[in-house]
């Protein structure tokens, strides 16, 4: 499973990175991997036990083997679905696959009456809410970077780009931040109010703000003084960028792939299912498990969902990948602040429909989109019938 999730997410967080040309597919898989990895292990147990008990009640599989086997059933099962459609090249979700494999499952060994509806309808809500705002909030940051920053077909560009960018990135780090201190899964900084929660905030801002300017001064020092000159810079920024949507993939995605195990980990050590998992502690070996399973699935199968999401759907400017990644990250970022076990792909794609809207309907390849979107609808029923067919066979064999 983890494998898969590797395989076929990368893409959410380097395809515009490819696609714009900022880094070549062997550097974007190699960055991608270590990233990613990184943020699995560090922050990677924070959705897991959300994703276990959040959409079915564990308390009501009376019987622990089948719970077990639902769980193993459950990897077997999204991660070979996941794996087909990377291999077909579709950026498909794994977090539609394992919700849909969740919730198929715990029907299948323990009736409707497990599944948390009000949970589930959440999930789904914010799976069309994460390529709604993603993709706006894409469209606006390109129009607004384009008016304000970049400027028009004057001679005060590279002017306009460093007194005004290291604003808006100081501004920006420091709004990740705030986000990071709040008392959340995803709280790295724990403050006691909201007064030191502004100045945490705030401290990165001035440090952001020189670093930006320094470096922007050396990037830009033999750029042309013209709109297109300045790329190179929003080049180097885009890395950043990609990274930090690579990292937050990481932290959240790699849940889609630990939390069944984490399940069977806590029911064995226990000896019986529990009514909550919160309260357990991940071990580092899982998180090391899954992470190294998702950078297998980078460096082997990564450059197939890439190619769709980074070069086939809109043409990707070293400004508007930028924007991308800028919009996908604080989306997940935020989701995953309020406990919403998001879909990356959905924001990737969102926000890179949004950049090529900015530029014009006809720049969007909306007949691959149209078969994305296929994918996507057919991806939770898809999972539940496969893991509902396994589990009925094994469970057969077994007992």
């Amino acid at each position: 499973m983890a494998f898969s999730n590797g395989a076929n997410d990368v893409a959410n967080s380097f395809a515009s990175a490819v696609g714009s040309k900022a880094l070549t597919l062997k550097r974007a898989l190699l960055i991608s991997s270590i990233v990613t990895f990184l943020g699995a292990v560090l922050l990677g147990g924070n959705v897991a036990a959300c994703l276990v008990e959040g959409i079915a009640h564990p308390a009501l599989f009376n019987d622990t083997n089948r719970y077990i086997l639902a769980m193993l059933t459950v990897l077997l099962a999204s991660g070979t679905f996941i794996l087909l459609s990377t291999i077909t090249g579709m950026p498909v979700s794994s977090t539609h696959s394992i919700v849909g494999s969740l919730t198929g499952v715990s029907i299948a060994a323990a009736g409707w009456n497990t599944i948390n509806w009000n949970i589930l309808s959440k999930i789904c809500i914010s799976w069309i809410a994460s390529p709604l705002l993603a993709g706006i909030a894409s469209y606006s940051l390109i129009v607004l970077i384009q008016k304000y920053i970049i400027g028009g077909k004057d001679s005060n560009t590279i002017s306009k780009v460093l007194t005004r960018l290291p604003y808006f990135l100081a501004v920006s780090v420091s709004a990740a931040t705030w986000v990071l201190t709040q008392g959340s899964h995803l709280a790295i900084i724990q403050a006691n109010n909201s007064l030191s929660t502004a100045c945490i905030a705030i401290i990165p801002a001035p440090i952001v703000f020189i670093a930006s300017r320094w470096l922007l001064k050396r990037w830009l020092k033999k750029a042309k003084n013209t709109p297109k000159g300045v790329e190179r810079a929003f080049r180097r920024l885009q890395i950043g960028t990609s990274c930090a949507v690579a990292f937050s993939n990481g932290a959240n995605d790699v849940a889609n792939s630990i939390s069944p195990v984490f399940a069977i980990y806590v029911v064995t050590k226990h000896g019986g299912v529990l009514n909550k998992f919160t309260g357990e502690t991940i071990p580092f070996w899982i998180l090391t498990l899954g992470g190294i399973g998702i950078v297998l699935g980078i460096m082997t199968f990564g450059q197939k969902v890439i190619s769709t999401l980074g070069k086939k759907i809109t043409k990707i400017s070293n400004s508007r990948g930028f924007c991308i990644d800028y919009s996908v990250a604080s989306v997940v970022l935020c989701a995953s602040a309020l406990g919403i076990p998001v879909s990356t792909t959905h924001a990737a794609t969102g926000a890179i429909v949004g950049a090529g809207l900015s530029t014009g309907a006809r720049n969007v390849h909306f007949g691959l989109l149209g078969k994305i979107f296929i994918a996507w609808i057919i991806t939770v029923p898809s999972a539940a019938l496969i893991t509902v067919l396994i589990y009925q066979c094994l469970n057969w064999l077994i007992f």
